[in-house]
């Protein structure tokens, strides 16, 4: 069995799709309570008066998990307890070479607005060890595919791969242990 971890920062992603009815309530309650709107998001006490008990109780279009492409990250292939490669997620995105060192698919990023509804951005800074993908077999880095992302909301940019494929078939990722940094809301 073959393994890819990822270490490093990552984004737990959601795409809020809120009634202009519930953002209202949002509004109110942090004029009340004399905060930001984002705060009410994270607050148990205050989203409760929203009639939710958290923020993952809220309607989303998306939601996702990311690792930032930047050199701190690391990402390696293991069978069993061998290491096989090592390299930073940086490599993934870098413009300094006269030659990509990985196979990339740019992903677009996006989500569609209906009539009557306000969206946010909400997203998480996890960190640790973000994501494993499991594989019967491993061929080769000539048979992976890195899947990036990038956009902007608000003139923050986000960067990071989303997926791995091998042989044109998307791994299934797990989920691992991560602890959450930071925590953000941004309307979009």
């Amino acid at each position: 069995m073959f393994i890819i971890n990822v270490f490093g920062l990552g984004v737990i992603y959601y795409v809020l799709e809120l009634p202009i009815e519930i953002v209202v309530r949002f509004e109110e309650i942090a004029k009340n309570a004399n905060v930001n709107i984002s705060e009410v998001f994270f607050d148990f006490e205050l989203i409760e008066q929203c009639g939710f008990s958290n923020f993952i109780d809220l309607p989303t279009q998306q939601v996702g998990i990311g690792c930032i492409i930047e050199k701190s990250n690391i990402l390696e292939i293991r069978n069993k307890r061998k290491k096989i490669n090592q390299f930073s997620l940086f490599d993934l995105w870098s413009q300094n070479y006269l030659f990509p060192m990985y196979q990339t698919k740019i992903r677009e990023w996006n989500y569609s607005k209906k009539e009557g509804y306000e969206y946010f951005f909400l997203y998480q800074v996890i960190k640790g060890r973000l994501v494993k993908y499991p594989m019967e077999t491993f061929i080769g880095m000539d048979e992976l595919i890195f899947e990036i992302q990038s956009f902007e909301i608000q003139q923050k940019t986000f960067q990071f791969m989303t997926g791995i494929y091998q042989n044109g078939i998307q791994l299934d990722s797990e989920k691992d242990d991560s602890l959450v940094v930071e925590q953000h809301v941004l309307r979009i």
